[in-house]
């Protein structure tokens, strides 16, 4: 059975073949090689026969590839739903489950999950990623916007883009902070030692990007601080790599924190508010999600612990 997967590029790629081969993950070189010159790809709907086209960001790439028969899906689980209309779908997104696909990611994700209770997704232009409006890394929980149709796609990810969006995160940080309340205004820029961290740079940089977090201390414990967050920018790791350059890492970031005592036993961040004004009603729309137990239990227990020391 042929089925037809269109992925639309969001960076430069000087051959197409070397596209293919990054969203194309489980698939040999030799084998892409052999669906372009079959007549099996296509560039923005004409079909190519040459394997050294340049591919640009926004650029639609069609692959017609052969599929074994379908095995039943079954989800391990449902999506805990916040908010949802006729446009979007708000989740409380579990730590530990991951947006969409990486590089020769195997587990459930919250696409799959999403195409299965969704399938009108299944229509969407771009099935890289159709409806993702932006992500959570996989061990922060909390509030995930998702559009179920390709315009409510566009406009969100717009409002995203144009810092229309008020997020809010919780987070448990190591050691106690300096200032119970103040802004963190210091840019970022991937690191040169390792491709998988961010960084504050030392001095200014080409690559470097704007990045300001406000914070605020909710409570002190002994060993490490309830504190809320507040991103102006949605910078990658930007409220992990804020807090860790300040000496105050996120409990669990084996990241950014401390790999051998980690603290928690997963990223201690929760995406707790997100508001907005709807891009298709108009209205104004404020979701919460409530802090998850495991989090909850570790302050009750340390609260404990500290008067049981008094």
């Amino acid at each position: 059975m042929k089925k037809k997967i269109t992925f639309k590029a969001r960076d430069h790629y000087p051959r197409i073949d070397h596209f293919l081969t990054a969203v194309l993950d489980t698939m040999s070189r030799s084998q892409i090689e052999k669906l372009i010159a079959n007549g099996q790809v296509s560039l923005n709907n004409a079909v190519l026969l040459r394997k050294n086209r340049e591919v640009f960001p926004g650029d639609r790439v069609t692959v017609e590839i052969e599929t074994p028969e379908a095995v039943a899906y079954v989800p391990s689980q449902s999506l805990v739903k916040l908010f949802e209309d006729e446009w979007l779908l708000v989740i409380d997104k579990p730590a530990g489950l991951v947006v969409h696909p990486g590089a020769g990611e195997k587990q459930e994700t919250v696409l799959d999950l999403f195409r299965f209770y969704y399938p009108q997704i299944n229509e969407m232009a771009d099935q890289e990623r159709p409806g993702i409006v932006h992500r959570l890394d996989k061990d922060t929980s909390g509030i995930l916007i998702l559009a179920k149709t390709e315009e409510a796609q566009q406009r969100m990810q717009a409002l995203f883009q144009e810092r229309e969006m008020q997020k809010t995160y919780l987070a448990l940080v190591k050691g106690h902070m300096r200032f119970r309340n103040g802004t963190i205004d210091l840019p970022l820029a991937r690191s040169q030692k390792n491709r998988a961290r961010f960084e504050v740079p030392k001095e200014d940089r080409a690559d470097q990007r704007e990045a300001i977090t406000d914070f605020s201390v909710i409570r002190a414990f002994d060993k490490f601080t309830f504190v809320r967050l507040t991103p102006h920018t949605g910078r990658t790791h930007q409220l992990r790599v804020h807090m860790a350059h300040f000496g105050n890492p996120v409990l669990g970031d084996i990241l950014y924190g401390n790999r051998k005592d980690p603290g928690f036993h997963r990223l201690a961040l929760h995406a707790f508010r997100i508001e907005f004004i709807h891009p298709f009603s108009g209205e104004s729309v404020r979701v919460t999600s409530p802090l998850p137990v495991d989090l909850r239990r570790y302050m009750i227990e340390s609260f404990k612990a500290e008067e049981n020391t008094r």
